[in-house]
């Protein structure tokens, strides 16, 4: 039986599960996902858009599966699996426990609107992504996490003349988003201006972000999320500016003041990046398939009625009114 959790589930969650699997967003590098946590923030706002956990309790069976929100965005972001207690052969399989759980989230997403689910699943592990692709998963990308493990083997001083992104820079930064992501990435990801904005109340991860060139023609984009447990850096370079690659980075470097972990994602179609982002002492330290699903078909249907479309003629006669006469008229 699939149901939401329950005060009577924290126990269980408290223990060590005999599986997990935490599908890494940016959020998540930066601020260290708690099971049990979520699971108590799920249970006393209820389960919606914002976050949502489903337990699945059967023939002694208990597995979980925790999905977090996009503020302001319809969309989520399937983070954790996990199977708790000990198997047997009377025990479904894990990933026959998850199958039910996803299929179930995703119903249940679609009730509050969420018209799109992502996750971001280990590229090696393939008995995961089959399992998400019956459920109705589609892969759009590949992307890398790369952990400053070493210093600036360049020692090199220069910084790029990078400044703070401002509100009038959203358009430009999409645009050259546009430029940069294929296509089929921007369909799958659906973003818009908005959603390049910094600001985001009651979040644990601080965000910060540079633009590199005039306000209508920007070159690159930085972002940087902060949080307890790491930095988490995302460029963006217009192709003819990839030169300028180590300087953008070592400035976003420099605006770092404790030892916390610093990574950095570079996508399929950054490979180019990746040599230069190597020379600074980022390492590969893990590789992400992207998944979405979407919850919603979209149907074509004509906008504008036609000129002479039957029903559109007032079908009340309009009254006549009679002038009165004038002077000419009497005499």
């Amino acid at each position: 039986m699939i149901r939401t959790v329950t005060p009577g589930d924290l126990w269980s969650l408290r223990r060590k599960p005999r599986y997990q699997q935490v599908l890494y967003t940016e959020r998540l590098l930066a601020y260290s996902h708690r099971p049990l946590w979520f699971a108590l923030q799920s249970m006393l706002a209820g389960n919606h858009r914002e976050r949502m956990t489903l337990v699945l309790a059967e023939r002694g069976g208990f597995a979980l599966a925790q999905a977090m929100g996009r503020l302001g965005r319809p969309e989520q972001d399937v983070i954790y699996l996990a199977t708790n207690g000990t198997r047997s052969e009377q025990t479904p399989s894990d990933y026959e426990l998850w199958f039910h759980l996803l299929h179930r989230l995703c119903a249940d997403a679609a009730q509050h609107s969420v018209q799109r689910l992502y996750a971001a699943l280990p590229s090696q592990h393939n008995e995961l992504r089959e399992i998400f692709r019956q459920v109705g998963f589609q892969a759009y990308t590949h992307r890398q996490i790369l952990h400053l493990s070493g210093p600036d083997w360049d020692q090199g001083t220069r910084l790029a003349p990078m400044r703070a992104q401002s509100r009038r820079d959203h358009w430009a930064i999409h645009k050259l988003y546009g430029t940069v992501a294929p296509h089929l990435v921007q369909q799958a990801e659906v973003r818009n201006a908005r959603h390049w904005t910094l600001y985001q109340p009651y979040s644990l991860v601080r965000r910060q972000a540079w633009v590199l060139g005039p306000d209508d023609d920007l070159a690159a984009y930085l972002r940087l999320l902060s949080g307890p447990s790491g930095h988490v850096f995302s460029l963006l370079i217009r192709p003819d500016a990839r030169e300028q690659v180590v300087d953008i980075l070592r400035f976003g470097l420099a605006q770092l003041s404790d030892s916390r972990p610093v990574y950095l994602i570079l996508r399929e179609y950054q490979q180019e990046l990746f040599e230069p982002a190597m020379r600074l002492g980022f390492q590969p330290v893990g590789e992400q398939i992207l998944l979405v699903k979407h919850t919603v078909v979209p149907i074509r249907r004509t906008v504008l009625a036609p000129s002479l479309e039957v029903g559109l003629e007032p079908r009340v006669s309009v009254r006549r009114y009679a002038w009165p006469p004038t002077v000419r008229e009497e005499r």
